[in-house]
């Protein structure tokens, strides 16, 4: 029993030291994973969602598993699905990145491979027309014209016959009539359209009969009658034409027949001779047979006298009359048959009573006004016919406008305004006034009118005044007037968006006069000009400000008017926001309708503009006619159709792309023809129904990711089904719940028949939305403000990624539970109130208001470093500059590459530094520049002297070099100048200073002169005759000569000198002559005395 157990024990031993082996080896086996092989092969998509991705590895490890992550390009961050097969199926064309990460253990490593599905659909697109064997046939054949896709099968599914689904695209022996024409196409999306077949039959009106203006002729005359077609309709021809006139008499009837063998397919004039029967009116019955034996029939009343309509003209103080005169025999004449007293008709038509023989006459004119009353007229044709005619002559009224106000620059600067609509008043007189009015009454103030209208301000005070004004009809009027009391009132401050972004326009103006100058004192950063800035310059001829592109921001404005008043103004500028969801489109079968509802009262003048972009030429053009538009340009009516607001325009018989574009006008007299453009919104109009989108709701609000919610572009109502693996009839609701993981095909049909399909994988699917985590927002400023304006629409495409901005919008808000709500959205230029501030942004889509997505950035104001002016330094021949930027902030980046706030350079150039301050990943900075320009000590060319003076000896000092020099002669006191004067004769020494630090060159500098006499008497005083600081010039000569020219001696600066003796004898006491030459060969001659 002992020896079994200790067996045993053994075993277990073993055991775990095999099992500690195996683990041991099993590490050093697979230290490190293989580097494998990833293939992806793509099915390309030919029906909606059909595409695929295949996926091979190889050279993996032993053991290692496989998962496979999908994602859609460009997003590489949020996977669409994952697996461990080695397939994706039911996608949509696109661009793909497969992610293969193999994994043992604890370890991994991947293979990436991008991809792209490719659409090789081609929608489903035909055209509908119809034949007839002969004209009148009562039966035709409509004919499907596929133009694009793959049809298999047609069918008519509404209209007088209904035929179901065939494979020939021909529907013979069909009836006039709508019918609804669906077509199939071998990814099973059905397309429909109406189509109205018009057989080839007469379908026209007949106008009245018309009658000459004039006659020819007393017992006849010419009936006129137009036939017109019914669009879609043209007239088919030979028409017989039977006219039955029926006599008032009783007589009988007269027929007469003709016969139309052809003419104009829209259309037809018909004249016909018919008789009189003197005054009475009578009946003509007109009837036109085609040859499809189609009767239309007319009974058309005549009345052969003439036609009398009399026109009242209005002049500005009365009316005159036009009479105008149809369907009568010439001459005529008139006749008055009452009239209002004091009217005589000679008096306002020289040719009364007549005959008259045109068409019209006129009774007055601007300057001969009728009386007032009724007329009655009766007119006489030369066959004895008589027309009549009424009307009345009315007095004009017209009321006096009266205008007060009190916003001059004084109490009794009241204002009254007076005119009359149409005419011209000649005197004024105030006959009552407050007591407080200068001028005796009354008081003709007559001379205060211009150009028909009355206005005074001057020495107006408040109160009430009674006027007399009598306008240029002679008509008096007595008008009450009341100037209110003066109130000072502050500027009038209007502000509209700008065409530019994050801009305004501003019109400043004063109630009490012009303004006569404005400042701006405070300004967001964005203002680029320094303050206080003076912009009286932009204030117009009439006294207001107009400024235009002013970024957007809080403003204070500081102004003075004409008056002296002074006012301190704030004004908000605000950018324009475009709001695309200021449209309602409404899709029809085979048309849409677009509806405009703007209520933006920020901007003015607007108007409304659709647009089609030309498939062929990708240029945007007006709809209907294709004539091109150029962009930037105004629209107008060649180029668009113009859609008034709050109004629809209906049926539009197009597919496409559209595009919506509002124009406005900015505040800006100085150009009043500047317009600003706001495509605010494009649009597809297709064919056929459409599937823009399938989602799962696994967003914030919806359920989860096995709820499947379905976006379509058509006509309501839809009908939403699934038709694979199993048949779910979901009627109008597009939203499928608790489906099962697993590929579904999903059929949408449309109200106009259509149908489309679409395959989708549960596990592709993406939430119908979401909202990424953008960068935060930032801006730097360098006046310490913490404050500044954001536009924070900036973010939307960070926050949307993938997903169709045409289809989602963000909104923006201050706190969590705003964005959950969506209530309190911020506006698209938002100031932040903290610093750093958060922003939530609420995604969701734009018809399918289900659930939502929410993330949350950081705006924030950083400053940018202020820096002292950009310097310049000066470096000298082997020498070294220190450049050290300004103190205090976080990181320094030279253009030599240093980091550091000083460098120190050997060469000339410009140095640029970059200061920043850092905040995390942002940082605000600026840059200086140091110039560095090379200088050298002074280089002496010469020292040119003046000298042989005894006080009025220059030096003049010429040097070169790259530096900046001065020059003195005592190391003390420098000058600019190079040249010095007014110098005792001596030894100087010259310094020439560099200002640019370099060092100082020196070089001595004797000025000559020369004894006047000499004594040499052995005493040791003047005893030598020489040219003082002579031996500074080593070569300087010197010939002495008596006063008859006679050479005595000669010698150089280096000798001692004249003794006053010649061949040892002592020469006398006397003037002698000396010639000195110099070095450079200057000669200067002289003479002295000899004293004994």
């Amino acid at each position: 029993m002992q020896n079994s157990l200790k067996i045993k024990d053994e075993i277990i031993k073993l055991r775990a030291v095999l099992a500690i082996f195996l683990l041991f080896t099993n590490g050093l086996c697979y230290s490190q994973l293989s580097d494998f092989n990833l293939t992806v092969t793509a099915t390309d998509q030919t029906c909606t969602g059909n595409g695929a991705l295949q996926m091979s590895v190889s050279n993996t490890t032993p053991g290692s598993t496989i998962t496979y992550t999908l994602y859609l390009l460009p997003d590489v961050n949020n996977p669409i699905a994952e697996t461990t097969e080695d397939f994706f199926n039911s996608l949509q064309a696109g661009n793909y990145s497969v992610v293969a990460t193999q994994i043992l253990s604890n370890q991994e490593n991947s293979q990436q491979q991008d991809i792209t599905i490719n659409d090789l659909t081609t929608a489903l697109d035909y055209q509908v027309s119809h034949t007839t064997s002969t004209d009148c046939d009562p039966e035709g054949t409509i004919t499907v014209n596929v133009l694009s896709g793959n049809a298999v099968l047609f069918e008519i599914i509404s209209g007088p016959v209904m035929v179901s689904p065939q494979s020939s695209n021909i529907f013979p022996n069909l009836q006039a009539g709508s019918y609804v024409i669906r077509v199939f196409d071998d990814c099973d999306n059905a397309v429909s359209k109406t189509y109205t077949m018009v057989l080839n039959t007469n379908n026209f009106s007949i106008s009245n009969a018309t009658l000459p203006v004039t006659y020819n002729d007393c017992d006849e005359v010419d009936m006129s009658t137009n036939i017109i077609a019914f669009e879609g309709y043209p007239i088919l021809y030979p028409l017989l034409v039977t006219y039955t006139i029926l006599p008032p008499d009783g007589s009988p009837n007269i027929v007469v027949t003709q016969n139309i063998s052809s003419g104009p397919p829209e259309g037809v004039t018909i004249n016909q001779i018919i008789p009189l029967f003197g005054s009475d009116n009578f009946i003509v019955n007109m009837q036109i047979t085609d040859s499809c034996d189609d009767l239309f029939e007319v009974n058309h009343p005549i009345n052969p006298n003439p036609k009398v309509n009399l026109v009242k003209e209005e002049a500005s103080c009365g009316e005159f009359l036009n009479v105008n005169i149809e369907n009568f025999f010439p001459p005529y004449n008139i006749n008055f048959t009452s009239f209002p007293t004091g009217f005589d008709p000679s008096n306002y038509n020289a040719d009364y009573p007549g005959p008259y023989t045109q068409d019209a006459t006129t009774f007055g004119d601007d300057s001969n006004l009728l009386p007032i009353g009724t007329y009655n007229i009766d007119i006489i044709d030369a066959c004895g016919r008589i027309g009549t005619g009424t009307i009345s002559i009315e007095e004009i009224q017209a009321e006096p406008i009266v205008n007060t106000s009190n916003s001059g620059c004084s109490v009794s600067s009241g204002f009254i305004g007076v005119s009359v609509s149409n005419r011209e008043l000649i005197s004024v007189i105030i006959t009552a006034a407050p007591t407080s009015y200068s001028q005796p009454l009354p008081h003709n103030v007559s001379n205060f009118i211009n150009n028909g209208m009355f206005s005074i301000q001057d020495n107006i005070p408040p109160g009430n005044y009674t006027l007399l004004i009598t306008d240029d009809c002679g008509v008096e009027y007595t008008i009450e007037a009341s100037v209110p009391d003066f109130e000072f009132q502050e500027l009038m401050v209007s502000t509209l968006p700008n065409c530019e972004t994050a801009t305004g326009s501003l019109n400043l103006s004063s109630a009490h006069g012009s303004l006569n100058a404005v400042v701006i004192t405070s300004a967001p950063a964005t203002f680029n000009q320094n303050l206080p800035a003076d912009v009286s310059n932009n204030i117009n001829d009439s006294g207001s400000l107009f400024i235009n592109n002013l970024p957007i921001g809080n403003y204070i404005f500081e102004s003075t008017d004409e008056c002296g008043f002074q006012y301190t103004t704030d004004v908000t500028i605000n950018s324009y926001s475009s709001n695309p969801g200021i449209y309602t489109l409404s899709r029809n079968c085979g048309s849409f309708d677009v509806t405009i509802n703007d209520f933006d009262e920020s901007t003015m003048n607007q108007t409304y503009w659709l647009q089609r972009l030309n498939p062929d030429t990708n240029i945007w053009t007006h709809p209907n006619t294709e004539a091109e538009y150029t962009e930037g340009q105004i629209p107008n009516t060649t180029t668009a159709i113009q859609i008034e607001n709050f109004e629809t325009l209906f049926n539009v018989f197009l597919t496409g792309e559209f595009r919506l574009i509002k124009v406005f006008q900015p505040l800006n007299t100085t150009n009043p023809d500047v317009f600003c453009l706001d495509i605010f919104t494009n649009f597809t109009i297709f064919s056929d129904l459409i599937i823009s989108g399938v989602y799962n709701l696994d967003c914030t609000g919806g359920s989860d990711n096995n709820d499947v919610i379905v976006d379509v572009i058509g006509v309501e109502p839809f009908n939403f089904s699934i038709i694979a693996p199993s048949n779910i009839d979901n009627g109008a609701n597009n939203t499928f719940t608790d489906l099962a993981p697993g590929t579904y095909e999903i059929r949408v049909e449309d109200a106009c028949g259509s149908i489309e399909n679409i395959i989708v994988n549960l596990e592709n699917l993406l939430p119908l939305a979401r909202a990424n985590t953008p960068d935060n927002l930032s801006i730097c400023r360098n006046d310490s403000i913490e404050a500044d304006v954001f536009i924070l629409s900036d973010q939307n495409a960070q926050i949307l990624g993938n997903q169709n901005p045409n289809n989602y919008n963000v909104t923006y808000h201050l706190s969590q539970e705003d964005a959950n709500t969506g209530n309190n959205a911020l506006p698209d230029s938002y100031t932040n109130i903290t610093n750093p501030q958060t922003i939530y942004a609420r995604v969701f889509h734009n018809n399918l208001i289900v659930c939502y997505a929410t993330t949350s950035f950081q705006i924030f104001v950083g400053q940018t470093p202020v820096l002292s002016p950009e310097t310049t330094s000066f470096i000298c021949p082997e020498d070294v500059v220190t450049l050290t930027a300004d103190p205090g902030f976080d990181s320094y980046l030279w253009s030599t590459g240093d980091a550091t706030q000083t460098i120190i350079v050997d060469q000339p150039g410009t140095y640029q530094v970059a200061v920043t301050n850092n905040y995390g990943a942002f940082n605000c900075n600026t840059t200086k520049e140091f110039v560095v320009v090379s200088s050298e000590p002074a280089i002496i060319q010469e020292i040119k002297t003046l000298d042989w003076t005894a006080t009025e000896n220059t030096i003049t000092v010429l040097v070169t070099g790259a530096g900046n020099y001065q020059f003195s002669l005592d190391n003390i006191n420098y000058q600019t100048n190079n040249t010095f004067s007014n110098l005792l004769p001596g030894d100087y020494t010259v310094y020439i200073k560099d200002l640019n630090g370099c060092d100082t060159v020196t070089e001595e500098v004797y000025l000559l002169n020369y004894p006047r006499f000499f004594t040499p008497n052995g005493d040791n005083k003047n005893d030598v005759w020489q040219i003082k600081f002579s031996n500074s010039e080593p070569e300087l000569q010197v010939v002495i000569f008596d006063r008859y020219g006679k050479l005595i001696t000669q010698f150089g600066s280096q000798d001692a000198g004249w003794d006053g003796t010649y061949n040892g004898q002592k020469m006398p006491t006397s003037d002698y002559w000396f010639e000195v030459t110099r070095a450079n060969g200057a000669v200067y001659k002289g003479h002295f005395t000899l004293k004994r």
